[in-house]
Formats: structure tokens, C-alpha cells, sequence
């Protein structure tokens, strides 16, 4: 079943601007997973992590969730409704940000919000791991990926790269 181009949309469009750097995975997997019911979570994961490898922003999944749910038409809803409106808020905003820029209380403002961004991360987190480890080895795999992360200056991507051949090689 095929999704209308005007719901994808409006679907992506909301999700764009309930997104914030487009790390609001636990809000795009209720959505287009349990309520709408175009992707899979294995879609999802797979969708986030090839756009962690590539370069760009890694949310241009967007665009395959939406082929997904609706072929190239889909596709097209999907990223315009993804990032036009956020891309004109973004403009709107940043012209406030710099007219505002000498008011003593942005400071604690934007110092405000780090909470809520790491709250968002940790959930993004969350919804990944549900829908990429099924296994204990693939426990150890992602924590063992995340400590290279954190303790070294090893490229990203080898260790992405080196995660999927591993588990590949042990048939996860």
C-alpha cells in the first residue's frame, strides 16, 4: 500500500519541526513506524547509520523513509517536508539570534536548553539500540564501538565500518 504524497508531507513536516538537529528518533519511530506503519525499525536503524557514514546531514534517511512509504513521489514529499519548513525557520531564527545577540539573557537560555538536547540524544539512543541489538555479541559490539568512540581519535566511520563487517562476519 502506497501513502498519499500530501500525508507523507504533512507527516515528515511535523516531524521536522519536532526535530532538533534531527535527533528526535523515538518521535520518527512512533510515527512512521507504530502509528503509520511505512518502515520498519530495522529501516530506521539502517536509515540512521548509512547517514552517519555519509557525508551531509545525517537525516538525509528522510528521503529513503520516505521512497519507502510512497516511490519517488514519497521520496520527494518526504525531504521538502522534512526540511523546507525547518529550513525557513532556521533563517528566521538566526536573523532573531543575531538582532538578539546583545541581550544579557540568551546566554542562560541557550545554556537552558543543553539538558533538553542531551535528553533527546540519550532517547535517540535508546530507540537505535531497541532496533539494532538483538544479541548479547551485539551489546558488546555497540559498547565496545561507543568506548573506541569516547576514548579515541579513531575515525567514526572506520568504526562504524568495522562494527557492520564484524557483525557481518559473525552473522548478526
Amino acid at each position: 500500500m502506497t501513502a498519499e504524497p500530501l500525508d507523507i508531507l504533512v507527516t515528515f513536516a511535523r516531524l521536522g519541526l519536532v526535530s532538533f538537529g534531527g535527533a528526535n528518533l523515538p518521535e520518527i519511530e512512533r510515527v512512521l513506524v507504530e502509528q503509520k506503519g511505512w518502515i520498519t525499525p530495522q529501516l530506521l536503524a539502517n536509515g540512521f547509520a548509512l547517514g552517519q557514514v555519509m557525508p551531509g546531514p545525517n537525516m538525509l534517511a528522510m528521503t529513503n523513509y520516505g521512497f519507502a512509504a510512497g516511490g519517488w513521489l514519497g521520496a520527494f514529499a518526504a525531504t521538502l517536508g522534512f526540511y523546507g519548513p525547518t529550513a525557513l525557520l532556521s533563517a528566521a531564527a538566526m536573523t532573531a539570534w543575531q538582532r538578539l545577540s546583545r541581550w544579557r539573557w540568551l546566554p542562560s537560555l541557550r545554556n537552558a536548553l543543553l539538558p533538553f538536547g542531551a535528553g533527546v540524544l540519550l532517547a535517540g539512543v535508546l530507540v537505535l539500540a531497541r532496533g539494532s541489538i538483538h544479541s548479547w555479541t551485539g551489546a558488546l559490539i555497540a559498547a565496545a564501538s561507543f568506548a573506541l568512540l569516547w576514548r579515541t581519535r579513531v575515525n567514526a566511520a572506520l568504526i562504524v565500518v568495522g562494527a557492520a563487517v564484524l557483525g557481518a562476519v559473525l552473522g548478526l
